[in-house]
């Protein structure tokens, strides 16, 4: 079950166990997955933060980047095409992972099309009833569905088992909530409105350059999925007539096959490389999005001293207030005529980018403010009071010392009939009980005041 479990002394702790449900949309390359790359940050971000938490990954294989000393890898097979994706949930696969031995005080859902089928086998055929908060990479919103049949509705009923989503952008959030309004009523609406939070997917403040290339490539960097939702054939279009009047440039696109035009470049690597390309590039175009999500693209170059000409959208204006921003292919072609024209005007643009990003781009500043919402989710849960039952639970653990929690429950004789969460609530409430720093919960009576 859990290739990826580091070893460590075992440390006595209030410990917060996270199930977290994925979206993986990429299995061709599991790192290179948008979910597992959010996951990443997140995590390491947490960490940073405090010193008390243990995660439960769903995954359909091995991730090594996900290898962290306070992370457990689970496997179950999943689909890859998203439609077939997010109408598969295996019950009794499930059902047997999260039952029994483990405990989850919170599930962090990445899918809200699983949401309710997910809290359906942890509430009724288990004697878990943790809350539910998470991420949502993608919505089935009319302008970018791509295949006959969307998933929006589930999207939405899905969203209602939440107490808290975050997702991209404030113009995503108002794409979703605009096409919700033509099914539900306006209780439902409001009730999205306050499930649905904007969590900019910032920076790693270690990945940020200290300075621009002040004398880089004449490299128009388009480092998006060069796909119609990103306007791909578009930006082609401009560089075809920049082009005509300049053979100055090149034009790189990471994320393409092979190149398209005598101009474009398709170079790959990994991360190291990837940004160190970024730093010799001149100037980066943001596109527009039909979708309007947040732009990690951009922020990657912005973070390695790239100024970049945007399509003039409030996704864009989220991301960087103060950048350049172009109406049509006009203005495009204008943009990037300026900045080739003018190394003095594209230096200061790049400085400016740069400390934007340092100073307001940062993900860790977001993560502190879900931080502190999964601490209030945990301080609104029910806690069971001093009852008889309780009272025979608390002199279990201190008469043993230390107990699993199968022993646990096996000393209660509970099946999925008794709730099993508010009695742990109490349990880590209580000033001796603690649990530990491992897969595998253990209830440890203290004496001592840990700290």
């Amino acid at each position: 079950m859990n290739l990826f479990e580091i070893t460590k002394e075992k440390k006595l702790q209030k410990t917060v166990r996270v199930l977290v449900y994925p979206n993986i949309t990429f299995q061709k390359d599991l790192e290179k997955d948008s979910y597992i790359q959010v996951i990443k940050k997140q995590i390491k971000l947490l960490n940073e933060i405090r010193d008390d938490l243990w995660f439960y990954l769903i995954l359909p294989k091995p991730v090594t980047s996900l290898q962290f000393d306070n992370v457990t890898q689970m496997y179950i097979d999943l689909p890859t095409y998203p439609p077939t994706m997010r109408s598969h949930f295996d019950v009794s696969k499930l059902q047997k992972m999260l039952g029994g031995k483990l405990d989850f005080d919170l599930v962090m859902c990445h899918l809200p099309e699983h949401a309710h089928a997910l809290k359906n086998t942890l509430y009724n055929v288990t004697h878990h009833i943790p809350p539910f908060f998470g991420y949502c990479h993608w919505f089935d919103v009319e302008q970018v569905v791509a295949w006959p049949k969307d998933s929006f509705l589930q999207n939405i009923t899905g969203l209602l088992e939440y107490d808290r989503c975050y997702l991209n952008t404030q113009h995503q959030k108002d794409l979703v909530i605009e096409q919700a309004e033509d099914t539900f009523n306006h209780v439902t609406i409001q009730k999205l409105e306050n499930i649905l939070v904007p969590q900019h997917l910032g920076v790693d403040k270690n990945d940020v350059v200290s300075d621009i290339n002040s004398n880089p490539e004449k490299i128009i960097v388009f480092n998006h999925r060069p796909d119609t939702y990103k306007h791909f054939k578009e930006f082609i279009a401009v560089c075809d007539k920049l082009w005509e009047m300049r053979q100055d440039f090149k034009v790189w696109i990471p994320l393409l096959e092979k190149p398209n035009r005598d101009y474009v470049t398709t170079e790959k690597g990994d991360k190291d490389w990837y940004y160190k390309q970024l730093q010799k590039c001149y100037v980066g175009f943001s596109p527009k999005q039909k979708y309007g999500g947040w732009s990690v693209a951009t922020t990657d170059g912005m973070m390695n001293g790239v100024p970049y000409v945007m399509y003039d959208a409030g996704y864009y204006h989220e991301l960087y207030a103060q950048g350049d921003f172009f109406k049509d292919d006009y203005d495009a072609l204008m943009l990037l005529n300026t900045y080739l024209d003018d190394p003095e005007y594209r230096n200061e643009e790049a400085d400016k980018a740069l400390d934007w990003v340092s100073t307001r781009l940062v993900y860790k500043d977001e993560v502190i403010g879900m931080n502190q919402y999964m601490n209030d989710l945990l301080a609104d849960q029910k806690v069971m009071g001093n009852t008889e039952k309780f009272n025979d639970i608390v002199n279990f653990i201190r008469e043993r010392g230390s107990v699993t929690k199968n022993e646990m429950m096996n000393f209660v004789g509970w099946g999925r009939g008794i709730k099993w969460t508010p009695y742990r609530r109490a349990l880590m409430e209580h000033p001796n009980i603690y649990d530990v720093n491992e897969s595998e919960p253990s209830y440890v009576w203290s004496e001592n005041d840990i700290k």
